[in-house]
């Protein structure tokens, strides 16, 4: 786990009921330089004083050099397993001035499995990716990057402590609800659960279940370099390695409690060394100044250090330019990209690949494609989550079908990487040029 200092640490008292869920707390409280006795237990009729409490951050007592994303509070619960929060006494009474999700997460009520890119939505969007069902076990992240929804605004992270009822509970009977798919990601929302293990140990149990099962794999998606864990793992040829890379560039600035991605790469080399498919992700590829240098400059190292699967592509996108300029100082990015995004942002309102117009998008990633090829001519190449008319001028650059493509985390990749498609899954979300892209 990385070295964290949570300036509090939380605990619903369901989780005293459940005796490898509280072993788990005490492994990483401990980890943490912590005692029990620092652990403030609280009731379901407390939960709404520490969501208060919780909203309230930042806190004063901030502790000097250490990233204060470092510091955010932890939260451990046990995850309801039938939940039924409408009949939940405590939410139906809750004050005006608690936000509802908030309070959920602090009694347990966490999705447990989420349906993501299905059809309707993407093509609604104008999204191009893979359908598949998603794990998550906690909320909250360490990393604190400002193109993120929780990285920007989130003060604590909330995290399931009664995983191996999860285990038995969702993950097993979702392997048998959808036998189409091979290979699940373990998520969580806004979360890099990686950046905690071993002390969590939520991977141990995911990858154990999945190894009941022939040809299943799951993934874990980071943008960290904690993976020593990966090493002792059992069941490590069922796990395939995936990072989320930017540049070097305003680090500290977009992503100040991320490592940089030269660790990134680096702890990649050593999963590949150890035997895992590696994959990665200029997801989201922000347009810096100096930005061809840039990302030249760190797909050099890729290839220096490691010989990934495949290597996807995503402009930074999900938000306005208002919601960008929020976020990053408008003067670390490239002039002539904030200057198209001002030109087009009435045509770009509400569309979900804006802020950056089409042209410039391409543009950026048809530099990376030829920056890629400079240093490996096979390596699989792709853009994430982008628009069909996207998808349909760069099919050739890319060398891809975008109805069924390798990608970094599609549901039917197997390490190879190769693509066991079927008639219930038997390709992506592609629908061809929509008006809106």
């Amino acid at each position: 786990m990385y070295d964290l200092s949570p300036l509090r640490v939380y605990m619903l008292e369901d989780v005293n009921s459940d005796p490898r869920a509280l072993r788990r707390v005490e492994r990483m409280v401990g980890r943490a330089g912590r005692t029990m006795d620092d652990v403030r237990v609280y009731s379901r009729e407390e939960a709404h004083e520490v969501v208060r409490e919780l909203t309230s951050w930042p806190w004063d007592a901030a502790l000097p050099n250490v990233p204060l994303q470092h510091q955010r509070a932890w939260v451990f619960i046990n995850m309801v397993m039938a939940p039924n929060p409408a009949a939940d006494p405590v939410l139906r009474n809750r004050p005006g001035d608690i936000p509802e999700a908030a309070l959920k997460h602090a009694l347990g009520y966490i999705q447990q499995v989420r349906d993501t890119h299905a059809p309707d939505s993407d093509q609604e969007a104008d999204l191009v990716c893979w359908n598949t069902q998603d794990f998550g076990l906690m909320i909250g992240c360490p990393h604190g990057c400002r193109y993120c929804g929780q990285g920007r605004n989130g003060h604590s992270v909330t995290m399931v402590a009664n995983v191996e009822e999860w285990i038995d509970g969702v993950v097993g009977p979702a392997i048998e609800q959808f036998p189409q798919q091979k290979c699940f990601r373990l998520l969580g929302w806004g979360a890099d659960i990686a950046t905690f293990e071993p002390e969590y140990d939520a991977f141990g149990p995911f990858l154990a279940k999945l190894a009941e099962y022939p040809d299943h794999y799951g993934y874990f998606h980071t943008a960290g370099n904690n993976i020593d864990w990966v090493r002792d793992e059992p069941n490590r040829d069922r796990l395939i390695g995936v990072w989320s890379l930017t540049t070097e560039f305003g680090g500290t600035r977009i992503e100040p409690g991320a490592p940089s991605p030269a660790e990134r790469i680096d702890a990649a080399r050593k999963c590949q060394e150890w035997g895992l498919p590696i994959r990665f992700k200029f997801k989201p590829a922000i347009p810096v100044r100096g930005w061809r240098e840039q990302f030249a400059r760190e797909i050099k190292r890729i290839f220096e250090h490691t010989r990934p699967e495949s290597i996807g592509f995503a402009c930074l996108m999900w938000m306005s330019l208002e919601q960008v300029a929020n976020a990053i100082p408008l003067e670390l990015l490239d002039e002539e990209f904030v200057a198209a995004a001002q030109a087009a942002k009435e045509e770009l309102t509400g569309v979900r690949v804006g802020p950056f117009p089409h042209e410039k998008r391409k543009e950026l990633y048809q530099h990376l494609i030829r920056e890629v090829r400079k240093h490996d001519t096979d390596v699989k190449l792709y853009v994430s989550t982008e628009s069909n008319r996207m998808w349909e001028e760069l099919a050739d650059d890319l060398g891809q079908d975008p109805r069924a493509f390798v990608c970094g985390c599609n549901p039917v990749q197997p390490p190879g990487p190769r693509l066991t498609l079927c008639s219930e899954l038997n390709g992506s979300t592609f629908v061809g040029n929509q008006e809106t892209s």
